[in-house]
């Protein structure tokens, strides 16, 4: 986001360090001071095509942070309980937990469930919103188009649903189902949604074992459900509309 002659950047947390650092690298004979305000800011996000007014935004910035129309609100720190008292008495609130369930429904990646750096942008459902195929030369532009070119991944991000009604957890392993334990991929989120009435799961499945109706089997975590394992459905995205 730009504000006069400097850019706003909004990254998960667990990239505080690792953005400057790697912005920094790429600075070589530019004017241009990176410095973390993270603390300066606190950040609202309101779903829906009309921005709220509310006086205390020192920015509103349109965003589809739930792959949907929306606006981000940018506060001054001290100004967080005040805006939230505004923005709460006028509409529904969503916490932290809450917005990871609705997330997830959405089929929106996450840093550090989803998206890693072993993780290609396309294999994770990101080619409208993040990738500009008419860009100049970037790194990784050769995978990217190689990728287009072909149409095809090497795994894909899916939805999961169990058989039954028992919960998912990210990290276990998924399974083909008669290929005597052949693993083709892992599950990187997973929440109980009250709007589906089920346990609902992300997780990247290999090609070949990812078409819509494909039955896999989760295996549980060590310490978690024994050695059982659960069946699981693999369903398109998004959950929700």
């Amino acid at each position: 986001m730009v504000e006069g002659e400097s850019f706003l950047v909004d990254t998960d947390a667990e990239m505080r360090e690792q953005l400057a650092a790697r912005l920094d690298r790429y600075i070589i004979a530019d004017d241009v001071n990176i410095e973390d305000v993270s603390d300066a800011f606190a950040l609202f996000h309101v779903t829906g095509p009309a921005a709220p007014a509310i006086g205390a935004a020192i920015v509103v910035a349109r965003a589809e942070r739930f792959g949907c129309s929306g606006h981000d609100l940018w506060i001054a720190r001290e100004q967080h309980g005040a805006a939230l008292q505004e923005l709460s008495a006028a509409l529904p609130t969503c916490d932290a937990d809450c917005a990871e369930v609705f997330r997830i429904e959405r089929a929106v990646p996450r840093w550090g469930h989803e998206l890693t750096d072993e993780i290609i942008p396309t294999e994770a459902n990101l080619e409208e919103s993040a990738i500009d195929y008419g860009k100049g030369c970037y790194i990784g532009q050769e995978v990217i188009s190689r990728i287009k070119m072909s149409g095809q991944t090497n795994k894909r991000l899916c939805g999961l649903v169990p058989s039954t009604n028992t919960p998912l957890l990210a990290g276990m392993r998924l399974t083909a189902k008669g290929s005597e334990g052949r693993d083709v991929g892992w599950v990187t989120s997973a929440t109980w949604s009250a709007r589906f009435k089920s346990h609902i799961a992300l997780g990247f499945v290999k090609r070949g074992f990812n078409t819509p109706g494909a039955e896999l089997d989760a295996l549980a975590l060590e310490n978690a459900y024994g050695s059982a394992a659960v069946r699981v459905q693999v369903v398109a995205l998004p959950f929700a509309l």
